[in-house]
């Protein structure tokens, strides 16, 4: 028994939350951490979600994410960390969040926006929740005068958002609201895709839009699969447009809808 409770503090010593001193504010969201970065004061959160720390997924800017301690997905770290309140996403699995509540652990989550209009909401809610309002306020504002529709002369053209492993966002979709205000028209319909659906290369090879916004790079099997994409496309030729767009820039709205709409307006 002694035994299994000297190792039993051993991993705990070892676990990440052991890095994170109590009674802070935690995240283990990267939605919400990318929304932390831009309002939260100095010294005031106390750690972010470990895919925060990885340069495929975080949205938020490594620098600041890296500074912090990483914390997992499950109840067991957030709980061993002892936190006064955790920012969490609403889709946690496995009974997380409902573990965190049950601990007596004060939770707030929040869900992916599906419109600009609900993520300027979100925005001032995260803030609210960390005493924030004035800067969520700010942050909200920046969203709102990013994403100001782009009036182009003539027929707008056609695009369409083209993510690592093929998957399209139609409408419904966030990013269909970005494209629409950055003045293009998104071709997803015109393929019969539904609102996340995948094009297959040889339909889009057929009928190719204006523009395909699309990573430049990927890893794994993604980067295999990206590079006999890259290699199809340049019978395209000049006919249509491939525009950076990395896959980070749909994972979340917040102010990556700032950079969203900066790549978007400058394609057209």
């Amino acid at each position: 028994m002694k035994r299994m409770t000297l190792l039993s503090l051993a991993l705990a010593g070892c676990s990440p939350a052991a890095k994170i001193a109590p009674g802070q504010i935690l995240s283990n969201n990267p939605c919400v951490d990318a929304v932390l970065a831009e309002i939260a004061a100095p010294g005031q959160i106390g750690a972010v979600s470990n895919w925060s720390h990885d340069p495929a997924s975080a949205s938020a800017p490594l620098d600041w994410a890296r500074a912090l301690p990483a914390l997992g997905p499950t109840a067991e770290e957030v709980i061993a960390a002892r936190p006064k309140l955790v920012l969490t996403g609403n889709l946690a699995s496995g009974g997380t969040n409902a573990a965190i509540q049950k601990a007596g652990i004060e939770m707030r989550a929040f869900g992916v926006p599906a419109t600009i209009a609900e993520s300027m909401t979100q925005v001032i809610d995260i803030a609210d929740s960390i005493d924030r309002n004035e800067a969520g306020k700010a942050l909200a504002r920046r969203i709102e005068i990013a994403a100001q529709p782009t009036h182009i002369s003539g027929k707008a053209k056609s695009a369409i958002i083209w993510q690592s492993g093929g998957f399209v966002p139609g409408k419904g979709t966030l990013q269909d609201e970005l494209l629409a205000r950055a003045g293009f028209t998104n071709a997803s319909a015109a393929y019969g895709l539904k609102q996340w659906d995948i094009l297959p290369v040889e339909t889009l090879l057929r009928h190719p839009p204006d523009i395909i916004f699309m990573p430049d790079s990927a890893t794994g099997e993604d980067g295999k699969a990206l590079a006999a994409r890259q290699k199809l496309l340049r019978h395209l030729g000049k006919a249509t447009r491939i525009m950076p767009f990395p896959d980070k820039l749909l994972f979340c709205g917040g102010p990556t809808i700032i950079e969203a709409m900066q790549r978007m307006k400058a394609a057209a």
